[in-house]
């Protein structure tokens, strides 16, 4: 089986190339940015002008896994437009290349819970309303309703990953690396928000255990999943879990006013993943230790 991960150097592509690298069977590529000298099952390519077609034409994948793009809902708002390109024009880019040179390859795109918003009822099921708050939340759900039209008018199998809060090593951004820099240089800082949000935490190896789910199961077909484990946790109660394992000595405090873009509450409805056999490995108390314990070590 021949898989083609996009963003194959970042948070989560990495792990996922690694993972079924791993394994017997398949035979993985990656592509992304950043150059690379060692590997060569790996493509560079241009973020913002990528044309994959010859790509697709020479290997004919199995699947593709879309793990490139934009994370981050503050840097939408300054940068929109460099949101659209990595979120949209390279997802748009990818499905026209797999629909003209490879058109019997499935594809599995990371979409994100922010197209949901602030949630009417919770749990949230992936049928419910879609009402994002920030650039990045559209950007996704853009994507998302481009996969819903090359699977109806070109028949291209497409499972789409509403990821909750990905975290573990190697993150590098988003809320618990917020706080590291933070403790870092403070002993006394503010968050936004009242501490009683709440979202979804989940490590990034539950995330690619999904991913084998989906892909060993060789599904074809259109399907929107959420990624999570169905287990909402407080801002104030990860951060204070984050601190105490970083060894934080200080003091942290609220701000008690949202930023722009950031939801109040989120809980997963997770029945759809959990029927294709998913169970969580990664408890959140031991995800946040080893992702500390890395920190730790990088100093």
């Amino acid at each position: 089986m021949n898989i083609l991960i996009i963003g194959s150097k970042g948070f989560i592509g990495s792990v996922c190339y690694n993972f079924f690298k791993d394994l017997d069977g398949y035979d993985v590529y990656g592509a992304d940015v950043v150059t690379e000298y060692n590997d060569p099952n790996y493509f560079l390519i241009d973020a913002t002008n990528a044309d994959f077609k010859s790509v697709f034409r020479k290997h004919q994948f199995t699947w593709c896994v879309n793990c490139a793009g934009a994370a981050s809902v503050p840097d939408s708002f300054i940068r929109p437009e460099k949101d659209y390109l990595l979120n949209v024009n390279l997802t748009v880019a990818l499905l026209n290349a797999i629909r003209e040179e490879n058109n019997d390859c499935k594809f599995l795109q990371m979409s994100s819970a922010a197209v949901y918003g602030n949630p009417v009822v919770m749990p949230i099921k992936e049928t419910d309303r879609l009402a994002p708050l920030s650039p990045y939340g559209i950007h996704k759900k853009q994507a998302e309703e481009l996969c819903e039209l090359y699977h109806k008018y070109y028949g291209l199998s497409i499972f789409i990953f509403r990821v909750f809060s990905a975290y573990g090593r190697g993150l590098q951004k988003q809320l618990f690396w917020d706080l590291f820099k933070k403790s870092r240089s403070q002993q006394h800082f503010a968050l936004f928000g009242t501490g009683e949000e709440t979202r979804e935490f989940i490590h990034v190896t539950d995330i690619v255990n999904a991913m084998s789910l989906v892909i060993s199961g060789n599904q074809t077909g259109f399907k929107i999943i959420n990624i999570a484990n169905g287990s909402p946790i407080t801002i104030a109660a990860a951060a204070s879990a984050f601190l105490e394992n970083i060894e934080f000595k200080g003091v942290f405090s609220f701000e008690g006013v949202n930023r722009s873009g950031d939801p109040l509450y989120w809980q997963a409805d997770t029945s759809l993943l959990k029927s294709l056999g998913y169970q969580q490995q990664i408890s959140f108390e031991d995800g946040i230790k080893d992702y500390c314990k890395w920190l730790k070590e990088r100093g």
